[in-house]
Parts: structure tokens; C-alpha cells; sequence
């Protein structure tokens, strides 16, 4: 593992992310894990979205990926990153609900559009002089979607079968492929434990101590990233829910220290803590209120696809389209 981290970091970052352009699924690719994959995420619609957001703020830790959302102004402001991250979460459904062998599937044309948009941002970013989106860069964005949710499913109240986390792997693994990571650097190539292992030490060496000294910039994008959101999730609170992601990181900084919180940002805390470690680790009140909170979260979704009131009350309607 610590050789696989070691050819990421070395190989990774000098090799560009905007060569492979195969829109094809590769050999490799099996329907049914997939599927399992995709059923994994429904099953805990709500504790994924969760683990998907503490996921976002974290790769806002690592200094290329920053410089580049910096550079394309897309989520430097709470009304920009609320357009933005709401395309990226669309996006997202559209991969879990649809069909990748349909070459005519909004899962497929998704795919393709972001990755056009990933090659145009790279482009932007060599002209800039910061050099291209690197392989390393899009491996580390897709641990953000997928790492926290494989390694500590526990920590967020998500419930599944092996076969559900070997699917929930090859999904990434497909979708990382047909995003332009190469085979060789894709951190879901191999079994459910080579990629927990590979993950985990990921986490470790690169995201951990980029959390602990965040690149300048950090605070403010993490800030319009959380505030974006509150207009889907208004019970966000910005220090809870970085203690929350921190706590998740298993990293000690000032934003998951008692004595920087306000009451507040504690009972926030306290109550996200009870859900997530306790509410939905227990079988019985799981199968009762893990419905409920997928339905909140889908609806939630759906009307801010639709009809965004919260955003419109937030930011105005002219601002919001």
C-alpha cells in the first residue's frame, strides 16, 4: 500500500487527467456489482449524502485541487458554489440512477459532460501556469465521494452487505474510469480491503495533514461550500458540520475542540453524532428512521432541483438561475 501511495504521489501528479478521453466501459466491468453499487447508495441515501459533503470539504484541503476551483471563480462566493454544487450533485444521481450500457442515458451523457468540462478547466489551468489537472488530483477527488463512505461506514450509520461494498467499489471504480483515471492509478482497482487499505493510508499521509495546515483559502471556500448547501440541508451549521467532517478524518484541529464551539455548533454536533453513531447502528430504530431521513433527504433534493425556496430566500431568484 505504502508503494501504491508512493507511485500515486510520484507517477500521479505529473501525469495529466485530460489524455484519456474513452467514453467506452472498460472490459472489466460487471453489471451486477454495479448495480449492487448503485442499490448501496439508495439504501442509505441519506448518511451518503452526508459522507459525499464531509467528502467535498476535504479535497478543498489539497492545494492543486483548490488553485483550480479558484481559478474556474465557479465556487468562490455561496450563490456561485450553490449553482455549482448542485450541477456536481445531479450529476452524481444521474450515475447511481442510470444506465451506463445506454450509450443515450443521461448517466452516460453525464459522464461525458463532465469530463469535457474536467479537460476544459485543465486546459484553463495550463494556460494559467498552474499545470494541468493530474491524475493524483481527480484519484483524490474521488476518494472525496467514495472514501468515507468505505471506511467508516460506521461513524455514519451506513448499513450494508459485503457484496453491497463490493459493488459500491466497482461503481467508483467504473465512474473513475469514464471520468479519465487511468487504470493504473485508480484507487478502486482492487478488492473491497486493498481499497479500505489504500484508502486509509490516503487518508493518513495526504488528507490529514492537509487538514491540519489548510492552504490559504481553505476557510473561505469551505465556508460558501457549507453555505451553498444550507439551502438544501438548513440545518447545516458551518463549525458543527467541519467538526463532524474532522471527527470523520479522525483529525484534531480547532474546528472539533469543545472550547471553539459555541453551544450551538454543540448541540448541532451532538445531535448530527446521535443520528449518524447511534440512531442508525441500532437495527431497530434504523428500520425506522432511516426512511424517513432517506425520504427528507430525496425530497430535499428534488425541490431544490425544482423549486429552490430556500436558495431564492437566500441568495434571490435572480441570483439562483
Amino acid at each position: 500500500v505504502t508503494d501504491e501511495l508512493k507511485f500515486l504521489l510520484q507517477d500521479g501528479s505529473v501525469t495529466a487527467a485530460d489524455t484519456n478521453n474513452t467514453s467506452e466501459l472498460p472490459p472489466w466491468f460487471d453489471l451486477d456489482k454495479f448495480r449492487r453499487g448503485q442499490q448501496y447508495f439508495h439504501t442509505n441515501y441519506f448518511a451518503m449524502f452526508v459522507a459525499k459533503l464531509c467528502g467535498l470539504l476535504t479535497i478543498l484541503a489539497i492545494p492543486s485541487i483548490l488553485r483550480v476551483l479558484v481559478l474556474t471563480r465557479q465556487s468562490n462566493e455561496p450563490v456561485a458554489a450553490f449553482r455549482r454544487y448542485l450541477v456536481t450533485m445531479i450529476h452524481m444521481l444521474d450515475w447511481y440512477e442510470g444506465d451506463l450500457l445506454e450509450p443515450t442515458s443521461r448517466a452516460h451523457k453525464s459522464l461525458i459532460g463532465v469530463r469535457t468540462r474536467h479537460c476544459s478547466a485543465s486546459r484553463k489551468a495550463r494556460k494559467a501556469g498552474l499545470g494541468p489537472i493530474s491524475q493524483l488530483d481527480m484519484v483524490l477527488t474521488q476518494f472525496g465521494f467514495m472514501g468515507f463512505g468505505l471506511l467508516v461506514p460506521e461513524k455514519l450509520g451506513i448499513s450494508g452487505s459485503p457484496e453491497e461494498q463490493e459493488g459500491f467499489v466497482h461503481f467508483w471504480r467504473t465512474v473513475g474510469h469514464l471520468l479519465g483515471i487511468e487504470d493504473r492509478f485508480n484507487i478502486c482497482k482492487g478488492d473491497v480491503l486493498e481499497t479500505k487499505q489504500l484508502c486509509q493510508t490516503i487518508l493518513e499521509q495526504v488528507f490529514v495533514p492537509a487538514l491540519r495546515k489548510p492552504p490559504k483559502g481553505f476557510e473561505h471556500m469551505s465556508l460558501c461550500l457549507l453555505k451553498a448547501m444550507w439551502s438544501m440541508v438548513p440545518f447545516l451549521d458551518y463549525d458543527a458540520f467541519m467538526s463532524f467532517t474532522m471527527r470523520l478524518a479522525g483529525v484534531e484541529t480547532s474546528h472539533n475542540s469543545k472550547e471553539t464551539l459555541t453551544f450551538h455548533s454543540r448541540v448541532i454536533l451532538a445531535f448530527q453524532i446521535l443520528v449518524h453513531e447511534v440512531v442508525l447502528r441500532n437495527w431497530l430504530l434504523a428500520w425506522m428512521v432511516r426512511p424517513i431521513l432517506n425520504f427528507g433527504m430525496w425530497f430535499s433534493v428534488f425541490m431544490t432541483q425544482r423549486l429552490p425556496i430556500l436558495a431564492y430566500v437566500q441568495f434571490g431568484k435572480s441570483q439562483v438561475h
